[in-house]
């Protein structure tokens, strides 16, 4: 994922949804001690347990943020947001991507990993998915413009958005 995205130290990242953490410490310590990564959720205790488990490996890069649902909270542009697993519990992310461009960096990106809503069984056993025609579809509206997909994780849809007026 590292790789994929293109982390190198002193960016700043902010993790939507960061859950334990799984990429969250993993893109501190990516980013270095020059860099700088929000974990940005609306759970306290989410929070909580994942500055814990930096402060455990010593990861002091790391700051979180709590955001409230409706909208992108960051103390500070960022080069990269990570949504992952997260855009479908977003009440509105058309309007919430479109207000979320105030917070960027020029060039940044925003990397979206979200489970494929794709076929019967799929739409049964993963309710908590978004299918990519509808995220492009929202994105687009947004103001984003695909840049590129990557095939790393097998059932999920993972791609970059630049903001549309950007060049390259």
């Amino acid at each position: 994922m590292i790789s994929a995205l293109g982390i190198r130290p002193g960016m700043v990242v902010a993790d939507l949804g960061p859950g334990a953490g799984h990429f969250t410490l993993r893109f501190a310590r990516a980013v270095g001690r020059d860099g700088l990564v929000y974990a940005l959720d609306a759970s306290q205790d989410t929070l909580d347990d994942l500055e814990a488990q930096a402060g455990e490996e010593g990861i002091t890069n790391l700051t979180a943020v709590r955001v409230p649902r409706d909208r992108l909270q960051i103390p500070q542009p960022v080069d990269l947001l990570f949504v992952s697993a997260t855009y479908h519990h977003l009440p509105n992310p058309a309007r919430y991507f479109a207000a979320a461009r105030a917070h960027f960096r020029p060039d940044a990106r925003v990397a979206i990993l979200e489970s494929r809503r794709e076929g019967l069984l799929a739409r049964w056993l993963a309710p908590h998915a978004s299918s990519p025609q509808q995220v492009l579809r929202e994105m687009t509206g947004a103001g984003y413009r695909l840049t590129t997909t990557h095939d790393v994780v097998r059932g999920y849809w993972f791609a970059e958005f630049v903001v549309a007026d950007q060049p390259g």
